[in-house]
């Protein structure tokens, strides 16, 4: 029996990747003061950032495919400034955890594109 894989469509990967980035960019601005508040919030708030460069990364690729692209290391620097950036609004911190759980979210998903793909 053929394990069959389940793929979303690449419209709604891009609407789900809008819609969690705009939720998560919500909740760390509604949310800045208590997640100043505790260093594990700020740790916190650094993973939740580190979510913003996976959906954006998902975003970036969708947009790739649709012009025959490749993601190269433009867009992912570009999806990592940007996780960053809103990252620092909160703490630097947030920023520099966001930066280690980019790296190990980029890592991750490397290892998934090259099994899936």
């Amino acid at each position: 029996m053929k394990r069959q894989h389940l793929k979303a469509s690449t419209t709604s990967s891009l609407f789900i990747s809008i819609i969690f980035s705009v939720l998560v960019v919500s909740i760390l601005q509604i949310f800045a003061d208590l997640l100043r508040s505790n260093q594990y919030l700020l740790i916190f708030a650094g993973f939740l950032s580190s979510l913003i460069f996976v959906f954006s990364l998902v975003i970036a690729g969708v947009v790739c495919q649709s012009m025959n692209w490749k993601v190269n290391w433009f867009f992912i620097i570009f999806c990592f400034i940007v996780a960053n950036t809103i990252a620092i609004t909160i703490d630097g911190i947030a920023m520099t955890t966001c930066s280690l759980f980019s790296f190990i979210e980029l890592y991750l998903l490397y290892n998934l594109s090259s099994k899936v793909y």
